[in-house]
């Protein structure tokens, strides 16, 4: 991932000064600061949006060229990392051979260029159905700029409602549809109505949102809802096929996760001109697959997923796990009896999948082996 990211990065600052520079600055050799203080002007307004509100943003904000601009230099890097992430877990379960892809909502191309690098040892055609005419033409230029010769990309525009996408979705049968960053700006009724759509037309279907408290809870709800009509099964994060033990806890929390990666150098220079930080990408997804039965899971006995960072307080450290046919477990471990045989407990990580078969208390001789890090 680290080296398709440092390979979209130069891609993209090279697209950014000979697409959107004034003739005579594009033409100065590299990328420096003065470059990146043109480009990052919009991006604090759009973070600050996208993580309090876009009532400070007009509706179709890609119209506005410092907006689209602001975008690729710092989101699409950041989201390709989530898109990336969501194909390697969906990885075991994606067909051999050539691919058919719809990106739905599909902005600069994320999803595109990086399935294209992820896929890139096999043909993949990949459609894009997206609104803003802008922001599609930024997204065939960077797609230009990172070619495989046995990969291609096709734009469409379309008002992104769901007749419209249905109508789309009539004429091909995909082998994966991603909704990235798009369903939270529908009502949660349409949210629903384009999913079963979906489930129609595809074998997987990869949703990815913010990993803000009230998208990722939509995000959980739309999951029981799915589920409750059968039209698929879970395949990730959720280890079981059962309602959502998280949603059903309490009202605050919400299931997402962190990303670790090598942060570029154009995402750190714009987080000191804005004050953010993403030494962690965080991540709120879910990954179906509508070629199995909700109620027929692929549930594994004593396998969890760790949904929680470490909690410590005084005389011992908890991490929560979800799994085992739907519960929720807060495993604790006390300082005491901390042992050679247990240290496992200390590398768990939010995400990771482990193995438990205990209670809620890890002994000084049990074990919690990590079965696959996040």
């Amino acid at each position: 991932m680290n080296e398709f990211l440092k390979k979209l990065e130069e891609i993209i600052q090279t697209y950014l000064k000979e697409t959107y520079l004034p003739p005579h600055r594009a033409k100065t050799p590299g990328w420096n600061y003065h470059d990146l203080r043109f480009f990052s002007k919009g991006v604090d307004a759009l973070s600050t949006a996208f993580t309090e509100g876009r009532s400070e943003l007009p509706k179709n904000y890609f119209n506005k060229k410092e907006f689209r601009s602001a975008y690729i230099l710092y989101f699409l890097l950041i989201n390709a990392a989530k898109v990336w992430k969501s194909l390697e877990e969906a990885a075991p379960f994606i067909k051999k051979g050539p691919l058919k892809i719809l990106d739905v909502g599909s902005g600069p191309g994320t999803a595109a260029l990086t399935a294209s690098a992820f896929f890139a040892d096999r043909p993949i055609e990949i459609t894009g159905l997206e609104q803003n005419p802008g922001i599609q033409k930024d997204a065939l230029g960077l797609w230009k700029m990172m070619p495989v010769p046995q990969h291609r990309f096709i734009a469409k525009t379309v008002s992104l409602y769901s007749k419209n996408i249905a109508r789309e979705l009539q004429k091909e049968k995909y082998d994966i549809i991603f909704a990235a960053n798009f369903l939270n700006e529908l009502p949660e009724e349409e949210q629903l109505k384009l999913c079963e759509l979906f489930f129609k037309h595809t074998s997987l279907i990869i949703i990815i949102e913010p990993a803000l408290q009230e998208t990722t809870r939509t995000l959980m709800r739309l999951r029981d809802l799915l589920l409750e009509k059968k039209l698929g099964a879970v395949l990730a994060p959720c280890l079981h096929q059962q309602r959502c033990p998280m949603l059903g806890h309490n009202a605050r929390d919400w299931c997402h996760f962190y990303i670790n990666w090598k942060c570029p150098l154009t995402i750190r220079q714009v987080d000191q001109e804005i004050g953010n930080k993403h030494d962690y990408v965080k991540m709120a997804y879910m990954i179906f697959d509508s070629r199995r039965v909700s109620n027929v899971g692929h549930e594994t006995e004593g396998l969890w997923r760790t949904v929680s960072s470490p909690l410590i307080s005084n005389g011992k450290k908890e991490i929560i796990f979800c799994g085992d046919c739907g519960l929720l477990k807060k495993i604790e471990r006390l300082n005491k009896e901390k042992t050679i045989t247990n240290t496992s407990f200390d590398y768990a990580r939010r995400g990771d999948i482990v193995e438990w078969k205990g209670e809620t208390r890890v002994g000084a001789e049990d074990k919690i082996p990590v079965i696959k890090k996040f």
